[in-house]
């Protein structure tokens, strides 16, 4: 597994980049644990930058963190990418009909290419933590309302629970609302007050400072300065910075536009019966509209192709082809260089593959859209396996 190999020759101290979002995280949780603000100033560490890191994510979430911190920072490491890979492993495993011939066989042939895409090789060099919080809410769409977990831990919660780790997941609570999946709203509502209690309780003081400060500055404090209108921010205000800063403040009008057509194009799907292609369409307006999103937060994308791949037809999986193969080939860092050291003759191409992650999500919306009413043969062999088990025939 890359991601196996990559903490592998962190452990062997060969010369990789050092994951400094996970070191963030272990420093931040032990900081915080001291009685530290770790909101007041960036975060210090061995292979941190000089300068220090920003922790950008709740109270909650550095009293959750302390995993990191169990063991050595290695041995952790290495655990925290196993479990990377893990969640990947089950969101694949999701999103592939139980019906499917060789389907271990091409679960792992997924999983391998998975990790060899932009997105997921930058989530397990840097240590990210958006895998676990996809898992989380896809879990709670994926597993069965009488199961033996939601006995204890109603639908929704694992929603509330990413949301009060990072405020992103979020965007699911007018999702579930506009879709009147009212138990699972309030249980996400719930889940993600009680983060915010229980960060409370043990961190008052810091608690007091995120809600009410640290909150409002999010942006300038994730965009790391001088990152903003980089390759590696392929949001729409990002974008919009690529443009010029002049053309930040009205994209903000632009990204509350998707935000509303995003949340009503996954409302379409779900009504439509596509209800993992509505949460998956919700996933990625989410990084559409976030002011920041690092190529490490598209996770979402991953499960959007396979679930596209099996409700389409050919035409359908020609784009799912193409916009995998640009994920391979790290599209994004290729456009970068195509603007900065190709002719003028490769910008256009350097245009499109400097904001793919951007371009692809939105066609891959558009099409979850355009299908939402037609079935694949495979897809309604998946529906009738799913009414005979007395399962809620969705996909």
């Amino acid at each position: 597994m890359l991601g196996i190999v990559f903490a592998s020759l962190y452990q062997l101290n060969i010369g990789v980049y050092p994951p400094v979002d996970f070191l963030v995280y272990r420093y931040a949780s032990v900081a915080s644990w001291l009685g530290e603000d770790i909101y007041a100033r960036n975060i210090f560490g061995e292979l941190l930058p000089s300068a220090g890191l920003p922790f950008v994510y709740t109270p909650f979430a550095a009293a959750l963190l302390s995993v990191t911190s169990l063991f050595a920072a290695q041995m952790s490491f290495v655990l925290w990418t196993t479990g990377c890979l893990a969640t990947l492993a089950f969101i694949i495993g999701a999103c592939l009909p139980q019906s499917l011939p060789r389907r271990r066989t091409i679960w792992l042939a997924l999983l391998l290419l998975g990790c060899c895409t932009t997105v997921i090789a930058q989530h397990l060099v840097w240590g990210q933590i958006n895998l676990f919080l996809a898992g989380l809410c896809l879990a709670d769409f994926v597993r069965h309302t009488n199961g033996r977990w939601s006995r204890f831990v109603p639908k929704g919660v694992l929603i509330g629970i990413a949301a009060g780790i990072k405020l992103t997941p979020a965007i699911f609570i007018p999702y579930l609302l506009m879709t009147r999946q009212w138990q699972m709203a309030v249980s996400a509502i719930v889940g993600f007050a009680g983060t915010v209690i229980i960060g409370g309780i043990m961190f008052p003081a810091m608690s007091f400072t995120y809600w009410f400060s640290n909150l409002w500055q999010l942006s300038s404090k994730v965009d790391l300065g001088t990152q903003f209108a980089s390759a590696g921010n392929n949001s729409i205000q990002g974008a919009a910075g690529a443009i010029g800063h002049w053309a930040v403040s009205p994209s903000k009008v632009i990204v509350i536009v998707v935000a509303i057509l995003g949340l009503l194009a996954a409302a379409a799907v779900f009504r439509a019966g596509q209800t993992l292609a509505a949460v998956l369409t919700v996933g990625m307006t989410a990084n559409l509209v976030s002011p920041v999103s690092w190529v490490h937060h598209w996770v979402y994308l991953i499960p959007a192709f396979i679930v596209l791949w099996f409700l389409g037809r050919t035409r359908t999986r020609i784009f799912v082809a193409t916009a995998a193969l640009v994920l391979l080939i790290h599209g994004t860092d290729l456009g970068e260089h195509m603007l900065r050291n190709g002719t003028i003759m490769l910008a256009p191409l350097g245009i499109l593959l400097r904001e793919s992650l951007l371009l692809i999500s939105i066609a891959t919306i558009g099409t979850f859209f355009a299908l939402r009413r037609r079935t694949s043969p495979l897809a309604a062999a998946v529906l009738s396996q799913l009414r005979l088990e007395g399962r809620p025939a969705r996909t």
